[in-house]
């Protein structure tokens, strides 16, 4: 019994000693599933058959279709006049803008600011703002570019005491070095 399987057909037979009468062929059930499908999918298939030719289309089909190559449209004429005489007052509306603003522009313009009409506080403003941008460099440059004369400076006097604060007052380090 333990080279038997237990729940095939020829041992159930032996075991219940009787027979049914019915029995399948082998392997009938695994093909069973494809041959039903396959059944199912014929009776979808139209009988007929779908494809139809008309009387002497073949005799026909060259002279249509030179028919439909030959025949040929023509399109429509857009007149170049027409499309002028439309753009003309757009044209004409525009320019009347473009010289009415132009106008409007040059009566209400304001007045230059030039290094005359700048207070000597708006000057003293924007250096204090801008000092730190501004290197000895840049100071020296402009006093060698604009200084002549070392008597224009002749007109400060200044004292020991004031010349004395500022150097206190500094924190230059160069002012202080010993080794020169």
């Amino acid at each position: 019994m333990e080279n038997k399987i237990k729940h095939s057909e020829d041992f159930l037979k032996s075991v219940i000693k009787k027979n049914t009468g019915l029995s399948a062929p082998k392997n009938y059930f695994e093909n069973a599933e494809d041959k039903f499908s396959a059944f199912l999918k014929e009776e979808k298939f139209p009988k007929e058959n779908g494809f139809s030719i008309p009387d002497n289309y073949f005799d026909k089909v060259e002279d249509s279709i030179i028919n439909k190559v030959i025949v040929s449209k023509k399109g429509k004429v857009i007149s170049l006049k027409d499309k002028i005489i439309r753009f003309i007052p757009i044209a004409a509306a525009a320019s009347v803008v473009l010289f009415l603003s132009i106008n409007f522009y040059n009566n209400f313009k304001t007045d230059e600011i030039n290094f005359d009409t700048l207070a000597e506080a708006d000057i003293e403003n924007w250096v204090i703002e801008n000092a730190s941008d501004i290197s000895d460099e840049d100071f020296a440059a402009l006093i060698n570019n604009e200084v002549n004369n070392e008597n224009d400076f002749a007109f400060a006097s200044l004292n020991n005491t004031d010349i004395e604060d500022y150097i206190i007052d500094s924190e230059n380090t160069s002012l202080l070095n010993e080794n020169y």
